[in-house]
């Protein structure tokens, strides 16, 4: 589980814009750019390079 605080600071890479955090998934998601990002050991993976496309 993310902690909140991170939660409320990150923005998007890409677009600087909000994003959200998908339990379920596990991927934090800017529905802006459409891209997902995952999240390894409770660690968000910011990178443009390694985001996916939904």
């Amino acid at each position: 589980m993310l902690d909140e605080k991170l939660l409320e600071i990150l923005v998007c890479p890409k677009c600087k814009g909000k994003i959200v955090y998908s339990k379920e998934e596990n991927k934090i998601i800017c529905e802006t750019c459409r891209l997902k990002y995952g999240v390894l050991n409770d660690i968000p993976i910011m990178l443009i390079d390694e985001a996916e496309s939904y």
